[in-house]
């Protein structure tokens, strides 16, 4: 009796013993911890499904769905569904963002989490964005714009903005931001001209954002594609 009684005892220690086990097992963060410059130029660092943990990188410029961020001299795009309130509305000062690296069109990370404190946010994907085309300084023509002079486009000559309408233009000047019926709209001015920025997406007006706060002239390519009514020039 007192041999069976001990097996039993033993069967059941030994039950409890692989249960105490198995909750002792620690989950594996799929995101491994790099700096932008690890993610982006290397040394490669070897994470399933190209997910990383990014903390505290600078925000330079957020707009919608997507931001800018920066480490060193190295700053990346970041993109998820509202991205720039969910930043707005935490401690920049100590967070995460854990992403996925993407390829497409260039490189860049698709949000899947922002980590603050013990609070964790999930992000949805933000669908199609319009990605600003970026490309090297040196080397690069305009092609397909025409050299021009914001000041060409003055407001009482109609007949010359007339001729204009939907041309492509090579123009530099100033971008500043008005408020109009309780929107914030872009404008790009020249010396003696001034032209409203229709519909930017988010990934140009994060650009626009970025030439306003740091006072830099707008160098860059427009297609003129409206003449507003002479009353609303004049005014």
């Amino acid at each position: 009796m007192s041999r069976k009684c001990l097996l039993t005892c033993s069967l059941v220690m030994f039950s409890l013993l692989v249960v105490f086990g198995c909750g002792e097992e620690k989950k594996v963060d799929p995101y491994a911890e790099v700096t932008l410059e690890q993610a982006t130029r290397g040394p490669a660092v070897i994470s399933k499904g190209f997910k990383y943990k990014l903390k505290n990188p600078e925000i330079v410029e957020m707009h919608g769905h997507v931001a800018l961020i920066r480490e060193g001299s190295i700053v990346e795009f970041v993109v998820g569904r509202s991205i720039a309130d969910k930043l707005a509305s935490i401690d920049l000062n100590n967070y995460e963002l854990n992403v996925k690296k993407l390829y497409q069109p260039y490189v860049h990370f698709k949000v899947e989490q922002v980590v603050s404190g013990t609070d964790t946010v999930f992000i949805s994907g933000a669908g199609a964005i319009d990605y600003p085309k970026l490309f090297p300084v040196e080397g690069f023509e305009h092609a397909e714009h025409e050299d021009y002079s914001l000041d060409r486009l003055r407001y009482n000559r109609s007949a010359d903005l007339e001729k204009a309408r939907d041309k492509q233009f090579r123009v530099t000047g100033t971008v500043s931001v008005v408020e109009e019926d309780g929107d914030e709209v872009y404008m790009l001015s020249g010396s003696s001209s001034v032209c409203r920025i229709v519909d930017p997406d988010h990934g140009v007006s994060i650009v626009l954002k970025l030439l306003v706060a740091n006072n830099l002239e707008f160098d860059g390519g427009i297609t003129f594609i409206e003449v507003e009514p002479w009353a609303e020039r004049r005014n």
